[in-house]
């Protein structure tokens, strides 16, 4: 029987994307440390340390965060998705994801992440804790600015926008302006 020693990381590849999800598991195979587990017919596989997967994937297996746990810990969810956009990387740690990785990261940066993630610690790539790093430095929209970009996005008016808040139509293009100035549109 062939015992793997308990320092070992187990990996999951979950990727949805099979060509994607057959490079890492042959990239993370080749890593000192590093065993990488098949998943089942039904797209799990048996525990492990820490599971690769995509944006939808990740927030699907991430953990309920309601404080308590019944049973052994659950596997720490590594990301690897096509967009860096901040709010889904934001989202994804919010809702208990671990790390966050880009499709176009190197080989080097996804072992990086999975040992990171093994030790307990978090992993957000370069670009992806470059875009937290920006969204930390913009002014944030007032509430009524958001209740009045949500208006705009649905193509209303500044009269429309005015009569729905109950405000001025002045008041209105106030707001848009902050708006703009705000978002630097």
């Amino acid at each position: 029987m062939n015992h793997v020693p308990a320092s070992r990381i187990q990996v999951l590849v979950a990727h949805p994307d099979p060509l994607l999800a057959l490079g890492l598991t042959a990239a993370l195979g080749q890593a000192r440390g590093i065993d990488v587990l098949c998943p089942g017919a039904d797209g799990r596989g048996p525990a492990a340390d820490v599971v690769l997967t995509d944006y939808p994937g990740g927030l699907a297996l991430a953990p309920v965060r309601t404080g308590v746990r019944a049973g052994p810990a659950p596997a720490r969810i590594l990301v690897l998705a096509a967009q860096e956009r901040e709010q889904e990387v934001r989202t994804a740690l919010e809702r208990g994801v671990h790390g966050y990785l880009l499709a176009g990261s190197r080989v080097e940066d996804v072992i990086e992440g999975v040992r990171a993630l093994a030790l307990g610690q978090r992993y957000l790539s370069q670009a992806a804790a470059q875009r937290m790093a920006d969204s930390m430095t913009r002014e944030h929209l007032t509430g009524r600015e958001s209740d009045v970009l949500a208006l705009l996005v649905q193509g209303c008016c500044n009269k429309t926008i005015a009569r729905q808040l109950e405000i001025a139509v002045g008041t209105v293009k106030a707001h848009v302006k902050g708006i703009m100035s705000k978002l630097h549109a």
